[in-house]
């Protein structure tokens, strides 16, 4: 198989001028440390909506200087015949130089469909306590998962009220039906090849050390990271 890159998807977002609506302050659960390993620190934290709380695993690098931000919508994607496991890919990018959020849930892909952009006040609440939480660099972030409204339409970067505010310069899409993101979902699930693609196509959009194919290992499996196991 050839692994062409012009099918990733860069989706470079506008900043709205105006906003009319104001935004809803983020609540979030009390985070706690849960493992180091690789001069990387390993965070639990809930997302707290008036309706449910969302777990997300966040990796960040023992760094002083700033670093590229990464939000990953879902921790999976189950395929029609495959799954991966998100959190092994944000790992990487990690170990790269990244920090990296994950939110908690599954991509399901058995039928290519657009069930599964995430709520736009939920991605911009894990944005904000990334970057309350970690040293970014705000000129290199990127957003893995399906775009949902996050950002555009009804939900404008940034909302009134919404400080700090995580603007993402690209995307690398997934759950999607369009051409771009149905590739690269079914790409992240023909593993090793195409898992490590994407991740060196994030290498150089945020400027990261090569990825070493290694620290994708274990990325089809179905459990977490060994230290992140519940």
């Amino acid at each position: 198989m050839i692994i062409r890159p012009w099918i990733f998807a860069v989706a470079l977002f506008a900043l709205s001028s105006t906003c009319a609506a104001g935004f809803t302050p983020c609540k979030f659960s009390e985070a706690s440390t849960i493992g180091h390993a690789q001069g990387i620190t390993v965070r639990h934290v809930g997302l707290i909506e008036t309706d449910r709380e969302i777990d997300a695993t966040v990796f960040i690098p023992d760094a002083t200087e700033h670093f590229p931000g990464v939000l990953v919508t879902h921790s999976a994607i189950q395929g029609p015949a495959s799954a991966v496991n998100l959190l092994r890919f944000a790992w990487a990018l990690t170990r790269a130089g990244a920090a990296s959020m994950v939110l908690n849930g599954t991509i399901e892909w058995q039928v290519p469909n657009d069930q599964s952009a995430r709520d736009p006040h939920v991605m911009a609440c894990a944005g904000q306590w990334l970057f309350i939480h970690a040293n970014l660099d705000g000129h290199r972030l990127l957003l893995v998962g399906p775009q949902g409204r996050w950002g555009g339409g009804d939900t404008p970067f940034c909302q009134t009220g919404e400080r700090p505010c995580f603007k993402p310069n690209a995307n690398i899409g997934l759950g999607q039906t369009g051409t771009a993101g149905s590739a690269n979902t079914n790409l992240m699930l023909s593993p090793p090849r195409g898992a490590l693609a994407l991740a060196r196509w994030a290498q150089k959009d945020l400027g990261l050390a090569e990825i070493n194919p290694e620290w994708l290992d274990g990325i089809s499996d179905e459990k977490d990271v060994p230290w992140i196991s519940k």
